[in-house]
């Protein structure tokens, strides 16, 4: 979820200043960058509970140990509570759960993506201490919701209060799962949708890759990835994939017609969240509401609170991968890049689902999350179909560096490459662990901790 921007106060007078708010993202071809989120369980021991804020030892003292130690700027309180870090362009923020979030700076190459991920597990690592372990799992697989504790966020409050009126597994979204997110620039409207329409074709098999969330309540879930399970049954307004993003002549003011009318959570004035969850975004912009008139930091702030599975901001962000380990949230900015940033790859994807179906396609998001690369679908067999995907990028990655004059990313595919050719997910893995040392967390954390 997104972190705490301050406010823009300017007041919205019209359509076209929404529409200028995507257009501000634009950038030179030559000047994009690659942003990778990752996040993980936090768990305190001995005794493998959940991490609270307030304990001794917990994660408001790890926020305050990367502060005195390591030289991140404390950025946010929250009534009192510091919940947000930044330095050099990255930032370090909570969900709702205490999943520990790196929203990492804008890199050229994946290779100093990696650098930032090695030295954020080395400082979090040091700041925690002995009492902390940090697991990279796509869902908590033990501990049911009321052993989670909730962070001291006022937003979480107003949408931990909202959500389950959208869905049933609601709150296992905000505090049992954890993901992998990328972003990516865009250079035109145009771009910015081809961009969009390609993450949301590839978006299945890109679940499957990264699918780990096999678990739950110490029994098998039945799906490679449950976490993207979960997120059918959290809020049908704000997930998914909206219909428009399937064809390849829409633009900005389609996506704003959209968040125009997906429900708001909140707005931020200088007394704190204002609830306003429910209201239509459209008529609090038209002036209906009695008491608060829009500013432009109301619209940014709402476009943040929208989960499509790509979604659109002053960047694109993919959002389809399960939590998992090092090696694989450097592979997840590596395959996206490699498709997203070479229009000939983009070309590649789109032919792997033709001629296209859309609700072929929205089928195959359901296979994926069931059976990941073993599952089959309309369009063959899923590991044949990510395999391709791998080579796509692959072919997308070695373009690129011969046009940027860099080294090439695609070795940080391989980790892909091992699970195609073993025919053993992270999810087959992962359950398969749990199996063997018969759910016992302590042992699991052994094999599993960063």
């Amino acid at each position: 979820m997104s972190r705490d921007q301050s406010i823009d106060t300017s007041p919205i007078v019209d359509r076209e200043q929404l529409l200028d708010f995507f257009r501000a993202g634009e950038k030179d071809r030559r000047h994009r960058g690659v942003g990778t989120e990752h996040e993980k369980f936090v768990f305190k021991v001995p005794g493998q509970r959940v991490a609270s804020y307030e304990e001794p030892g917990g994660i408001g003292e790890l926020l305050e140990n990367l502060v005195r130690h390591h030289g991140w700027e404390a950025t946010a309180l929250d009534r009192g509570h510091l919940v947000a870090l930044v330095r050099d362009g990255a930032a370090i923020t909570l969900e709702p759960g205490g999943q520990f979030e790196l929203s990492g700076a804008i890199f050229k190459t994946v290779f100093d993506t990696a650098a930032e991920i090695d030295t954020h597990f080395a400082e979090v690592k040091a700041a925690g201490g002995p009492g902390l372990r940090f697991a990279p799992w796509g869902l908590n697989p033990t501990y049911d919701l009321d052993q989670v504790p909730w962070m001291p966020k006022a937003r979480y409050g107003i949408m931990r209060n909202y959500l389950p009126t959208r869905g049933d597994l609601a709150h296992w979204m905000m505090k049992g799962t954890c993901t992998i997110q990328a972003n990516f620039d865009y250079v035109s409207e145009d771009d910015a949708a081809d961009i969009i329409r390609t993450g949301v074709l590839a978006s299945p098999l890109v679940g499957a890759l990264f699918a780990n969330s096999p678990v739950r309540l110490g029994k098998p879930t039945g799906m490679q990835s449950f976490r993207n399970h979960i997120w059918t049954r959290t809020d049908p307004d704000r997930s998914g994939v909206p219909a428009f993003m399937y064809r390849n002549d829409w633009g900005y003011s389609d996506y704003l017609e959209y968040l125009l009318d997906v429900p708001m959570f909140f707005i931020r004035r200088e007394e704190g969240y204002i609830d306003l969850a429910g209201y239509s975004f459209r008529d609090f912009v038209e002036g209906k509401h009695p008491d608060y008139s829009p500013v432009l930091g109301d619209f940014e702030l709402h476009a943040s609170t929208l989960f499509p599975e790509v979604r659109l901001k002053q960047y694109i962000e993919v959002r389809s991968a399960d939590g998992g380990p090092r090696d694989f949230i450097v592979a997840l900015p590596a395959l996206w890049k490699g498709l997203l940033y070479h229009e000939p790859s983009r070309r590649a994807v789109v032919d792997l689902f033709h001629p296209f179906d859309e609700a072929k396609h929205r089928e195959l998001y359901l296979q994926a999350m069931h059976g990941g690369i073993h599952a089959e679908s309309a369009y063959g067999p899923i590991a044949e179909l990510s395999a391709e995907l791998v080579a796509i990028a692959t072919r997308g990655l070695e373009a690129l560096a011969s046009e940027f004059n860099h080294p090439s990313e695609a070795t940080f595919l391989d980790p892909l490459r091992t699970i195609l050719e073993r025919g053993e997910s992270l999810a087959d893995r992962f359950a398969r662990d749990f199996n063997e040392v018969e759910g016992d967390l302590e042992a699991l954390l052994g094999r599993w901790a960063i």
